[in-house]
């Protein structure tokens, strides 16, 4: 046994396969018995057996195999029966890999490789291994290569956790690279650690330098300090440990300002601190363009439902307020005719009829805004309007506020209701004489302009009438609201808000448009865009207080129809008073039975607006029966009836006795034949 052991000393301590090698049997191996190796082989097993690290050589024209345990791992299910060995019986199936190495090894060249991939069938199948290892020669006693020895590490986990990670992160860079947003990575110092196409291309594009990983963006932002500063201010939090999403404008102007969402997250090492930080940008400017598009759009809606919806309420109040306003107005004015002896109740007449009429002017305005009201357009010479109201204009505007008017010459008509344009200037002209405090210069123009399609008016020529102030002006929040209706800056009970919003109603209704323009402490310009006309204006007539006494209504009869009791009651004694017969009926139907049981008249006068048959209506039916019969329609407001009311004379409520009388005295000096389509529609 001690001459055993001190034969095989060298296999002492070998671990398993140490003891493997003192009891097999080596007949069939070409190394034979371990008492038969040489010193040089003894040494090298000695060597491998006691070593931790995978080792094996190779000996001998066949290449016997001998290895430790760190090597029997590798070899799997190819262990023990690998031990003694040839080296081909063992590893045939990488043979044609290794065999350069070995026979460059054998020639007495040493060699290494590392991360050689081999495709081994250790464990009953193929696999794809790496190995790091080096094959070295081995030299006899006589110093002449006998073999080859080999330290070998397997690396197959290392290299598959490597090409994961590597492909991690190319998916990784493939998405960062493909992806729309701007990624950008920058340690503590500002300089980029990564930076993708995107991001490079934009901010070349907005700053006009182009930038490169490892580059500082506040050096290469140098030359530029505000943007430098900008971008800095944002960086400097998220390098200083804040996570956050925010929306920031940047960019040089005079290149292309652009707003940004920015999502900034911190950069950490493998052991959690902080070494720089990265963002996800995306351009969001056409976004915030589209959401500010579409809150003014439908800022827009809401503002059009609003004056829809107080242009129906005020349509509805201003007809029951005609209707109440009509007998008030007729039975003051037919007071004052008769002018009492009594000083006090005319004074207390007058001043009614004067509270009267500012009511009516009142409703006038309300019908103005909501587009409700009858206008009668004609070809207007603007010209001679302005410089007839003049006068008027300077008195309202009192002696220390200038009047300056710059009319064109040549200037052609405008398609407008004078009337109602004299009380359009008027109103701009108090309104500007407030904003002047009673000091400074009011200046009103007249220019022919060719205008461009808009949303309220056609393309063509234009009279542009400006009516310009050098008042306190207003701010932008005031001038967006200026024009709608009970919107006023004046003080409690110095205005009712509809002077611009009655203006803007007179503008839209005659096919034109109204725009304000103005500045805090550089004053405010109304224009207002009215079509030009192509007729000739006719020159101004004087207008004469038309005769009220009964000789020329003598002989005439009238039928007067109107639901409102206390209206129709007023009316027919104007008529009356006015020397005419009056026959009342309170409906429609009423007055088509007396037509029809014979009554003889002259004048249909009739409201429109009657339950259960209008006014259009019974004009229809009473022509049916008496062709020849003259009809004075009565409006309480206008209703987008102008087709509905074709061929029929029309007078608005409220009216004067003056006004009542000269409709029916034209009515019947014209004696027009009225002809009304059976399709007519009346609809209210």
């Amino acid at each position: 046994m001690n001459a055993l052991v001190g034969n095989l000393a060298f296999l002492e301590g070998g671990g398993q396969v140490g003891s493997l090698m003192r009891v097999h049997d080596w007949s069939t191996s070409p190394l034979g018995a371990p008492e038969t190796w040489p010193q040089s082989l003894r040494s090298v097993v000695g060597l491998l057996l006691n070593s931790k690290f995978p080792m094996f050589v190779a000996w001998g024209e066949e290449l016997g195999f001998l290895y430790n345990d760190a090597y029997a791992e590798i070899l799997a299910e190819k262990h023990p029966r690998s031990l003694g060995a040839r080296f081909y019986d063992v590893w045939s199936e990488i043979w044609p890999d290794i065999w350069p190495l070995i026979e460059a090894a054998l020639a007495g060249n040493a060699s290494y490789r590392e991360n050689l991939p081999l495709t081994m069938k250790r464990k009953g199948f193929f696999e794809q291994t790496w190995f790091t290892f080096s094959y070295s020669p081995v030299r006899d006693e006589s110093g002449a290569i006998a073999g080859m020895f080999c330290a070998v590490a397997e690396t197959t986990a290392q290299v598959l956790a490597e090409q994961e990670a590597r492909a991690e992160r190319k998916v990784l860079a493939d998405i960062v690279e493909g992806t729309d947003a701007f990624v950008q990575v920058c340690d503590l110092n500002y300089r980029w650690l990564a930076i993708n196409k995107a991001a490079t291309d934009e901010f070349a594009r907005i700053f006009g330098v182009r930038p490169k990983v490892g580059q500082s963006m506040l050096d290469l932002l140098e030359d530029q300090p505000k943007h430098r500063d900008e971008v800095k201010a944002v960086w400097s939090r998220a390098l200083a440990g804040e996570q956050f999403t925010e929306v920031g404008e940047f960019g040089a102007p005079d290149r292309d300002r652009r707003v940004y969402e920015m999502k900034f997250n911190i950069l950490r090492d493998r052991n959690g601190l902080q070494i720089g930080a990265y963002q996800f940008v995306y351009d969001v400017t056409e976004r915030l363009n589209d959401q500010a598009r579409l809150a003014e759009a439908q800022d827009q809606l809401r503002q059009a439902q609003k004056m829809e919806t107080i242009g129906q309420l005020t349509g509805g109040v201003a007809h029951d307020f005609n209707n109440l306003l009509t007998p008030i107005v007729g039975a003051l004015d037919m007071l004052r005719r008769r002018g009492y002896s009594d000083e006090r109740t005319q004074r207390l007449t007058i001043g009614a009829l004067q509270a009267a009429e500012r009511a009516r002017v009142l409703v006038q305005r309300l019908l103005a805004f909501s587009r409700r009201q009858h206008l009668q357009p004609r070809a207007v010479d603007i010209r001679v309007l302005i410089e007839s109201l003049a006068d008027l204009l300077s008195r309202s505007l009192g002696p220390r506020l200038e009047l300056v008017l710059d009319i064109e010459r040549n200037l052609p008509a405008a398609h407008v209701d004078p009337n109602q344009l004299e009380l359009a200037l008027l109103n701009l002209a108090v309104n500007s004489r407030d904003a002047m405090a009673g000091e400074g210069t009011l200046t009103i123009s007249a220019r022919l302009k060719t205008a461009a399609k808009s949303l309220k008016r056609k393309s063509g020529s234009y009279i542009c009438l400006a009516v310009r102030d050098t008042g306190t002006g207003m701010d932008e929040h005031t001038l967006r609201r200026a024009v709608e209706p009970f919107i006023t800056t004046k003080g409690v009970g110095r205005g009712t808000g509809l002077g611009l919003s009655s203006v803007q109603g007179l503008a839209e209704q005659s096919g034109g448009d109204f725009r304000l323009e103005s500045q805090p402490g550089k004053g405010t310009t109304a224009i207002i865009w009215l079509p030009a006309s192509k007729e000739v204006a006719a020159a101004p007539s004087i207008s004469l207080e038309p005769e009220i006494l009964g000789a020329k209504a003598e002989n005439k009869a009238i039928l007067l129809v109107d639901d409102e009791e206390l209206v129709r009651i007023g009316t027919a004694d104007m008529l009356a008073e006015a020397g005419y017969t009056v026959t009342q009926a309170s409906s429609g139907y009423r007055a088509l039975r007396l037509l029809e049981d014979g009554l003889e008249v002259d004048a249909l006068v009739t409201d429109f607006a009657m339950p259960g048959m209008t006014g259009v209506e019974l004009a229809q039916e009473a022509l049916t029966l008496r062709p020849n019969l003259q009809v004075l329609l009565i409006t309480g407001y206008d209703t987008g009836t102008e087709h509905a009311t074709v061929g029929l004379p029309r007078l608005a409520k409220p009216f004067r006795q003056a006004d009542l009388a000269e409709a029916v005295g034209d009515l019947l000096r014209d004696r027009k034949v009225i002809r009304l389509s059976s399709r007519t529609s009346s609809k209210l």
